[in-house]
């Protein structure tokens, strides 16, 4: 009994078509199937005593896998902010930051900065920059040096 790796990273937003067709095209994602909509156990999910009705969907993204959810019931509150306990961001790794952040811009990305660039320590040579998605979900691209082998 070991864990084998990380499964899938979810997202909760708003419009589920709409994000699907945010990260198949933002990302190339690509539709691996859909969950139609579905009646899930409060006390599972950590809503007890709440109706629970969600749609979902999956998408592979490179090597990983995205999972979207819609919560019909009950709707969610506002975005975290990248400081809050929990997950604090979704990182994909990209090969070329600067035409993906140029890309991702033009799709309704909001980035703080341009692509940064680390000079010493332990991530020397690693390029990075976080943005929001149109849900604002936080999000970071990273190029790795070649060094790193990927």
């Amino acid at each position: 009994m070991g864990i084998t790796g990380l499964d899938h990273t979810g997202i909760v937003v708003p419009d589920l078509e709409q994000a699907i067709r945010f990260y198949t095209t933002a990302f190339g994602a690509e539709v691996v199937g859909r969950e139609p909509d579905t009646d899930v156990d409060p006390d599972a999910i950590g809503l007890p005593g709440e109706p629970v009705r969600l749609r979902g969907a999956l998408l592979r993204c490179g090597a990983g896998l995205l999972e979207l959810h819609e919560y019909l019931t009950p709707r969610g509150r506002e975005s975290r902010r990248p400081c809050d306990t929990g997950i604090g961001h979704l990182a994909f790794a990209v090969t070329d930051i600067d035409a993906m952040y140029t890309s991702l811009r033009r799709e309704g990305v909001t980035f703080g900065t341009t692509p940064q660039t680390i000079e010493t320590g332990l991530y020397a040579g690693r390029r990075w920059v976080y943005g929001r998605d149109p849900w604002g979900v936080l999000i970071e691209l990273c190029q790795h040096p070649p060094h790193w082998g990927g």
